[in-house]
């Protein structure tokens, strides 16, 4: 009976390694079960029945009528296809409900998105009305429901950023960056070619563009809208290959420190450990090792010290830090480190044949802040490892690069990133206490003059999640950084001094509401095209199809094509991760913590919470009451 208790407690530490006190930090995020989102989608459904329902019985009984959508004026511009702005309210509606905080926050935060948006709408129609009165221009419902949907996406994370208890703002170097004009130009030039090409193709190819809509490859948010985005990204990522090939030219190989911080890795640190070395038999420069366990309740200090031991090629050592938190480690370890520059590797991943030498000749241009490479899965063997390898190579090996034209690379994941050690410490480290810290410092370093670079030729390979608890921790605490680092980064939002301001941010944060509705919208679009047909009788599947298909796969098979054609058998597997991905995004909206309001009520007696909700629930007290009394119970009701 003693000796089984070991073992249990290691298999223990195996099956639940990922989770750590960075799962969900303490101040800025909740781990809320499944029940919370899986709540959220009944709710939105059923109030689309409720409303879908509702309509359709007034509309036969002529007590009232009733408008497919809330788009005034709407028999001067077209008639109503789709209800988009209507799935924008119950959207909006549903959040508001479901937002991790007390019913007086939500009901605020519901009146807060809510308003803004018929605010909106409303001016959008009156100036539709106004140039088709005028005789100016018509725009058609269709154009007004995308505007005031584009408009939606701006709306919710605005009203985040406004409302949740988010990280405060980091320390801002003293001087800051010129406004870099060639790659702004070379960005503008490319979008004004996008918009320019996408407009010749649907007025030229008219009866091409009919055709891709009706086989659902052209449509959605509109045809020219996927035609602009497809050749904005394809002209910058040819500027990109372009800009690497010449970085990486270089002849660079100084002396290089290699961080791990590791946290329960005794099952995978010795293959991260070998790999090192097996790379520095080949890099020109001296190579030494710092591995930081981290709190681990298993074995990692031991197997890491023995794999050490059995190096041929480089030197190492093992530090301790026994305050959990990768950012705790990882600046223990910066602090130790004599060496300027620091490849920082996580203790799930290998490094590849020449992925050492590749990252450091970019070194040789003095403004290059952080570099990092292509992190393909381990294995192949799961529905998880093939999904991921395709994202891989849409989000690293396309997306990244075309980044890379302009100096728009935003974040460099912590799997594998190399830093100057001084431009670390001239920025202030890495951030504790929030997610996102590897992308976190690549904004700082940006904000002080320097850029990123991500160069797929620097290949690693990198864990997948063993299952899916595991897969929806880590996407959950991934999505959920984008409104920490914007936070802490809110000085450089929309601050035209750097790429990454200009455009890359906002970008990233409209782009996040668009991937948190998607879900929810398909589910929407599938209730309004199908079981109310007979309401919505000009509605077609094409452009539901597209939302998820058209544009977007085509450009999946051809960058899978280009990067290995035996990956292309997974797209279709990837396509439905997409939803899935979708599914995590809006997990991690619903994760974040907005700071309750207290209105004079009575609270109610006897209520006690425990667990996450009782930590969160004291902090708050703590943040609006000097001496909150313990004695006295919250009255913060949070929804399941």
């Amino acid at each position: 009976m003693t000796t089984s208790v070991p073992n249990q407690h290691a298999e223990e530490a195996i099956t639940d390694h990922f989770r750590s006190v960075d799962s969900a930090p303490a101040d800025y995020a909740v781990d809320r079960p499944s029940s919370g989102v899986n709540g959220f989608l009944v709710t939105f459904v059923g109030l689309s029945l409720v409303f879908l329902c509702a309509r359709m019985v007034l509309a036969h009984t002529d007590f009232v009528q009733v408008p497919r959508d809330p788009v005034l004026f709407a028999k001067v511009h077209g008639d109503v296809v789709f209800p988009l702005r209507m799935f924008l309210v119950l959207f909006f509606i549903s959040y508001a409900a479901f937002a991790y905080s007390n019913v007086w926050r939500r009901l605020f935060i519901g009146i807060s998105l809510l308003g803004k948006f018929l605010v909106f709408c409303f001016a959008v129609d009156i100036t539709a009305w106004l140039l088709h009165d005028a005789g100016i221009i018509d725009i058609s419902v269709f154009g007004a429901q995308m505007i005031s949907g584009l408009a939606a996406l701006a709306i919710f994370p605005h009203t985040i950023m406004r409302q949740a208890q988010l990280p405060p703002q980091g320390p801002m170097p003293s001087v800051l960056p010129q406004l870099p004009l060639r790659p702004f130009l070379t960005w503008l030039g490319c979008l004004l070619l996008a918009i320019a090409g996408a407009a010749i193709a649907i007025h030229v190819l008219y009866n091409l563009v009919d055709v891709l809509k009706d086989w659902a490859i052209l449509g959605g948010i509109g045809a020219g809208v996927f035609l602009m985005q497809q050749i904005l990204a394809v002209s910058t990522a040819l500027l990109g290959l372009r800009a690497l090939k010449k970085s990486r030219s270089h002849e660079f190989a100084p002396r290089v420190a290699i961080l791990v911080p590791a946290h329960n890795e005794a099952h995978s640190i010795a293959a991260t450990i070998e790999a090192v070395d097996d790379a520095a038999e080949t890099y020109p420069g001296k190579v030494h090792l710092y591995v930081v366990n981290n709190a681990s309740s298993d074995t990692t200090q031991e197997v890491a010290a023995e794999t050490i031991a059995n190096c041929r090629f480089i030197t190492g050592e093992v530090l301790e830090c026994p305050t959990p938190g990768k950012a705790i480690a990882l600046n223990m370890g910066v602090e130790e480190i004599k060496e300027e520059f620091i490849v920082r590797i996580d203790a799930d991943t290998v490094i590849g044949p020449g992925c050492l030498e590749t990252a450091m000749r970019h070194f040789a241009n003095p403004d290059v802040g952080c570099v990092g490479g292509l992190p393909l899965p381990l294995e192949e063997k799961t529905w998880i490892d093939k999904c991921r390898l395709v994202e891989v190579y849409m989000r690293h090996g396309f997306f990244q690069v075309s980044l890379d034209g302009y100096q728009g690379v935003m974040g460099i994941p912590g799997m594998f990133a190399v830093y100057r050690r001084s431009q670390l410490i001239e920025v202030g480290g890495m951030v504790q206490g929030m997610n996102g810290e590897d992308t976190d410092i690549c904004m700082r370093l940006t904000s002080a003059g320097y850029h990123s670079v991500a160069d797929p030729h620097a290949v690693y390979y990198s864990e997948t999640p063993a299952s899916y608890a595991h897969l929806r921790e880590q996407r959950t605490r991934w999505f959920r950084s984008i409104y920490h680092l914007t936070a802490r980064n809110r000085a450089i939002l929309l601050d035209r001094r750097t790429m990454v301001g200009t455009f890359v941010l906002p970008f990233n944060l409209v782009n996040a509401a668009r991937r948190a509705m998607l879900l929810p919208l398909l589910m929407y679009a599938s209730l309004t095209g199908f079981i109310f047909h007979a309401t919505f009788t000009t509605m077609r599947w094409q452009p539901i199809v597209a939302t998820l298909l058209g544009m977007s796969m085509i450009m999946t098979v051809a960058v899978c094509l280009l990067w290995r054609p035996s990956s292309v058998r997974f797209i279709p597997l990837y396509l439905g991760f997409r939803v899935l991905r979708s599914y995590f995004t809006l997990a991690s909206a619903l994760s974040l913590i907005y700071p309750p309001m207290h209105p004079r009520v009575p609270t109610l007696a006897g209520l006690r919470l425990s667990g996450p909700r009782a930590r969160h629930q004291r902090h708050l007290d703590e943040l609006r009451e000097p001496n909150p009394d313990p004695l006295v119970p919250p009255d913060i009701t949070q929804p399941e």
